[in-house]
């Protein structure tokens, strides 16, 4: 018998919901809704709905139906008390998510940091495995979406029990007049997330030559690639940017493998070989790390949050 788990991973505008076979990491059913960010009762409502359709689901195999993961965008403690989600989710205020969860629906539920749990899936279940499939010791994510979320998994284990780690995308990497929500100026976040590239091509008056596209991270690195020299700046800014954080990462966390992820990472396939610097001061002589894509893409949050039961 299989232990199957329901993994939920609360996007900024969408919520990513699955069935996953924990041991193999194998999603049997999946489905998307959109985030209700306003209201909480409309909030326990629309994922009950979904939670009770999987549960459905997880009837049809024979199989043991073990309990509920969530991820969300914020430190959340021991008891899955979600701290708060900074303007987010005006309702996620010193809330209870982990109980209201496990009294609706009679299972047990475990909430952690949504960047955390990416990182959780991308090494258990994604590019973090080598070749051999055991996996790399040290695995470092970055999701580079409407943020920037970074992860960090030791041995198949997240880093820690709690989530402290979770607002190191706000390191500075420059003294520029780029400014960040959290009140610095220069942080990574601003600079290599999509808000941040979107925000930058706006100060600029960057379009694209199609007056009927918006001014999107997808539009930017496509016209970056097609001769549009202001995009192409855009980009390249945004490449020195990342290296320098990755740089300053590698000294903070000493990974084996660091992976991208989130929609700025599609476009950085090309840009792969420069962002790590092989010859830079490492935690011992022969140090060394990989740099790959996610290979999980959306389905990382929902399988790293189910791999709370493992």
């Amino acid at each position: 018998m299989q232990k199957l788990a329901i993994g939920i991973d609360i996007g900024g505008t969408r919520t990513k919901i699955g069935l996953v076979e924990v041991g193999s990491g194998r999603m049997l059913d999946s489905l998307i809704q959109p985030t209700e960010t306003d209201d909480a009762g409309r909030f326990e409502h629309t994922l009950a709905e979904a939670i009770e359709f999987l549960k459905a689901k997880a009837g049809e195999h024979d199989d043991e139906l073990v309990g509920i993961g969530i991820g969300v965008s914020s430190f959340v403690f021991a008891d899955g008390m979600v701290d708060s989600s900074y303007g987010f989710m005006p309702f996620m205020e010193n809330y209870p998510l982990a109980d209201i969860i496990t009294s609706a629906h009679g299972l047990p539920c475990r909430v952690d940091n949504d960047a955390r749990l990416v990182a959780l899936g991308e090494a258990l279940y994604g590019a973090g495995k080598d070749v051999a499939g055991r996996g790399y010791g040290r695995v470092l994510t970055l999701t580079l979406g409407t943020g920037l979320g970074v992860g960090m998994v030791i041995d198949r284990k997240l880093d820690g029990a709690l989530p402290y780690g979770h607002m190191a995308g706000h390191i500075t990497v420059t003294q520029n007049d780029t400014p960040c929500y959290c009140g610095k100026t220069g942080c990574l976040e601003s600079l290599v997330s999509a808000t941040g590239l979107v925000a930058t091509a706006n100060r600029i008056g960057w379009k694209p030559a199609d007056p009927n596209v918006p001014v999107t991270a997808e539009a930017i690195f496509y016209a970056s690639e097609t001769a549009d020299p202001d995009a192409l700046a855009l980009v390249t800014e945004l490449v020195g940017h990342l290296k320098t954080g990755l740089s300053n990462y590698i000294n903070l966390y000493a990974p084996d493998l660091i992976v991208l992820g989130g929609g700025v990472a599609k476009g950085l396939k090309p840009y792969l070989p420069q962002l790590v610097n092989q010859h830079q001061l490492g935690p011992y002589k022969q140090y060394q790390t990989s740099l790959a894509l996610s290979e999980l893409e959306e389905g990382a949050g929902i399988l790293g949050s189910a791999a709370l039961f493992r």
